[in-house]
């Protein structure tokens, strides 16, 4: 699947403009609704003089009451939510809503036998109990009503923000893959081979389209083989051989097991030009990089090396973006799982990473 940089920025601002008003103008706006459709429907068969308003401060007070306990509802709807996974949930939350409604409209029903009885002198102590529970299950009802909307809302909100998370990572994984420096820099190299050495422009060539291939096609995998990510790396690398020659020296130290061993694919990228940036500029020539990887139990120690110094390194933004992102990324796939550090070790600079699974 193709993605575009400008798709992904316009349906994330499309999300943004269209995201939700607050809970609290959302329940103003639905306990007010709700008063008046019960005035309205109950205006036709008032007749007694002064009865409209009688009729009107009593929908406002029951309102006022809907109001006050889908409030408390709220409460005891979020904590919910904040227990463990969303597996489950749906479930958790009907069972809920079921509870939380009926407990509710039993307060609610109550409340209304106290307001009759403090309002009315001839209160009626028999027929407000024999009506109790027609009317505490109507208030049961209306408020369950409610929670279907609150538990539809939160889900669709939810589900909007997943999106836009998806969206947003998609983004940043597009803004690091391909340098387009690099991607210049290759192509002008494979111009002045044409003429020069049609089969290193070949070369260059294949190379070249291997590793686009790796960066933009493999979007959708969440995870592939080192072996794959250091193909990839390989191909990078051959072709800034090619360009900077006897000024570049690369080592590779991977242990073959460690090669199936699966990590975020185009996670080694960064690092690696990060490791060429750095190292042209504050690395006497020749700049050398190793590349090793290793098993440490059911650890992956993966490292990228340049010579250099870490107090010469220069300002370079783009490649501590391209860090950033890596270390972002492993905190979010592996949490304490993954870590990442950069550190001096003698004459090099290494980007050392580390991923822990419970099964290989």
């Amino acid at each position: 699947m193709k993605v575009r940089p400008e798709k992904l920025l316009t349906e994330i601002k499309i999300r943004a403009s269209g995201d939700l008003p607050s809970f609290w103008w959302m329940q103003i706006a639905c306990w007010s609704a709700y008063c008046l459709v019960l005035y309205l429907t109950i205006l036709p068969f008032v007749t007694e003089e002064g009865g409209h308003l009688n009729v009107l401060l009593l929908k406002v007070y029951r309102s006022i009451f809907g109001f006050l306990l889908s409030s408390f509802l709220r409460l005891f709807y979020q904590r919910i939510y904040d227990r463990g996974t969303s597996q489950g949930l749906p479930l958790r939350s009907v069972f809920a809503a079921l509870i939380g409604s009926l407990v509710f409209g039993c307060v609610w029903g109550a409340a209304e036998k106290l307001y009759w009885w403090m309002s009315k002198t001839d209160f009626d102590y028999s027929h407000a109990i024999a009506s109790y529970p027609r009317v505490a299950m109507g208030y049961a009802i209306v408020l369950f009503a409610w929670s279907a909307l609150y538990f539809g809302i939160k889900y669709w909100s939810n589900l909007r923000t997943q999106e836009e998370q998806l969206l947003r990572a998609q983004l940043e994984m597009l803004r690091y893959q391909i340098n387009p420096h690099f991607l210049f820099n290759a192509l002008n190299s494979i111009r002045a081979s044409v003429n020069e050495d049609g089969n290193q422009a070949r070369r260059m060539i294949t190379q070249l389209s291997d590793f686009l291939r790796h960066s933009l096609v493999a979007v959708e995998n969440k995870e592939i083989s080192l072996r794959e990510e250091l193909e990839a790396a390989r191909n990078y690398l051959a072709i800034e051989k090619i360009r900077f020659e006897e000024n570049l020296v690369i080592e590779y130290e991977v242990e073959e097991k460690a090669e199936e061993f699966l990590v975020p694919y185009f996670l080694l990228n960064p690092l690696i030009e990060n490791a060429v940036k750095h190292g042209l500029r504050a690395s006497p020539k020749p700049l050398k990089i190793k590349i090793s990887a290793r098993l440490e139990g059911k650890s992956l120690i993966l490292e990228v090396a340049n010579t250099g110094s870490l107090n010469n390194s220069p300002n370079l933004t783009g490649t501590k973006i391209g860090l950033k992102n890596v270390r972002e990324r492993l905190e979010k796939l592996y949490g304490e799982k993954g870590g990442f550090e950069l550190k001096q070790d003698g004459e090099f600079v290494v980007a050392k990473i580390e991923i822990s699974k419970a099964e290989m």
